[in-house]
């Protein structure tokens, strides 16, 4: 008896803990933090599979409006770029787009941060917009060729709403996650060091307005974001 009842007690443990380390990755809303960034991983605790985190993670912070440019036009709707360099050989690239910021998150050492966010965030912390995003590679693979840089080669994935770790209450479920696993034995498939590329647009009617925060995950460290290709060139080369 003793043996079934430490057996129980156990089982009640491990039934706790997979509640609760469940909710820690995936079920925080506005006002607990900026949700975590879970990949395609998964673990099992107890009896039940969590999705683990990412290694390395890091935010870009962003504001769009009139006075911001759009970098190209997609779908018949005004587009911005965010480019990323990635050190080294990656498992997977993990992308979430999130509108708005609210009081989700506020940029922390070692973040990227647009530089009109925190100007135009202080003034409007609420308006939205109906996230899409497209990941792309670009044509260089060596840090010295970033501001070379001359064209997208590769559609890597696209998403509108598919955002599984944040169960949004400020509106609809209108946020964007992409999950890439890199094919080591496909060329067109491994997620290489080398310069990528963020296109940032919206899905729906309207213009692309409001705040936002843009997370990567992967297992290194390193990886730095821009919005232009000369400011990501002073990131990693100076």
């Amino acid at each position: 008896m003793k043996i079934k009842r430490t057996l129980l007690a156990l089982s009640c443990l491990t039934l706790s803990v997979s509640a609760s380390a469940q909710f820690s990755l995936n079920k925080l809303v506005g006002g607990d933090g900026l949700p975590t960034l879970t990949s395609s991983l998964t673990k099992k605790v107890g009896f039940t599979k969590v999705s683990a985190p990412y290694a390395n993670t890091v935010e870009y912070f962003g504001y769009i409006d009139s006075d911001v440019k759009p970098d190209a036009v997609i779908n018949d709707k005004n587009a911005y770029f965010i480019y990323m360099w990635v050190p080294g050989a990656i498992d997977e690239l993990g992308v979430r787009m999130i509108s708005p910021v609210g009081d989700l998150a506020t940029p922390e050492k070692g973040d990227f941060v647009q530089d009109n966010f925190t100007k135009k965030f202080s003034k409007d912390d609420k308006t939205w917009f109906d996230t899409w995003l497209r990941v792309e590679r670009m044509d260089v693979v060596d840090a010295s060729n970033i501001k070379q840089a001359s064209k997208a080669i590769q559609v890597l994935d696209e998403d509108d709403d598919g955002d599984d770790t944040y169960e949004e209450k400020r509106h609809s479920k209108y946020n964007s996650l992409v999950r890439i696993k890199t094919e080591l034995s496909s060329p067109t498939k491994a997620l290489v060091r080398g310069l990528y590329r963020i296109s940032l647009t919206t899905y729906k009617r309207g213009e692309v307005e409001g705040s936002f925060v843009t997370t990567i995950g992967s297992n290194v460290p390193g990886v730095k974001l821009a919005t232009s290709l000369e400011e990501l060139d002073k990131l990693v080369n100076n």
